[in-house]
């Protein structure tokens, strides 16, 4: 089963036909989940999508945008403003301890203010998302991230993106790139890197490290 995640990142920074793809994959995937987070819910339900769950503590929804989302979906589920994790933590993990999802897509995670950002980002560095990091992506209009533990991994192109980069965003042994343009070998770092601005030369690229954690992400540049 596959989770879509919104949040209530700016809507210009979401893929431009997003509201109409989750339209499309509801109706070809009936199994397919849709889980608002706080403002994210209003954004789904002005492109009459409503959400199999709602979760969040609704500080950023006005009363209107309250009774709106009260009136149209029937699984709301409330948090405090007050409280040990964020609104995105309590969507994500709806996604994959109730719905056991395989995959989950999260949009509206990235731009305006940067804190939030970097706390759904880091996120996934806590022990306990760092077992089902891999299931969770994040989207926008630009970039596609993707979460590894150590291990061994061969990763395929995506063609909409030109631009691929390594996060290590712990300290991290024997971090090793092959088959890209750029080329990394054994090379260990006790700080955050950004390996940015490499790319594909064939289909696939591989790499692999030994500890430490690594976001993988694909990246384009958009069109003026």
């Amino acid at each position: 089963m596959k989770s879509i995640v919104v949040l209530g990142g700016p809507l210009d920074l979401i893929p431009a036909d997003f509201f109409v793809q989750i339209k499309h994959k509801k109706i070809s995937d009936p199994t397919l989940k849709v889980i608002g987070v706080d403002h994210g819910n209003i954004a789904l339900l002005n492109n009459n999508i409503v959400p199999d769950v709602s979760v969040g503590d609704y500080d950023s929804l006005s009363y209107p945008e309250q009774q709106k989302l009260e009136a149209n979906v029937s699984d709301i589920r409330y948090a405090k403003t007050e409280k040990d994790f964020t609104d995105s933590e309590f969507g994500i993990n709806v996604a994959i301890a109730d719905f056991k999802s395989s995959e989950v897509l999260v949009y509206g995670s990235t731009g305006g203010r940067i804190d939030h950002f970097l706390v759904n980002l880091f996120t996934f560095l806590k022990p306990e998302f760092r077992g089902v990091a891999e299931r969770i992506k994040l989207v926008d209009q630009q970039n596609y991230i993707e979460f590894f533990n150590p291990g061994r991994y061969t990763i395929k192109r995506k063609p909409e993106y030109k631009y691929l980069a390594f996060v290590n965003l712990m300290a991290t042994d024997k971090l090793t790139i092959e088959d890209a343009k750029y080329t990394l070998q054994d090379y260990s770092v006790d700080y955050p890197v950004s390996w940015s601005s490499n790319e594909f030369v064939k289909e696939t690229a591989s790499f692999s490290f030994a500890s430490g954690f690594v976001a993988v992400i694909y990246s384009k540049d958009l069109a003026k």
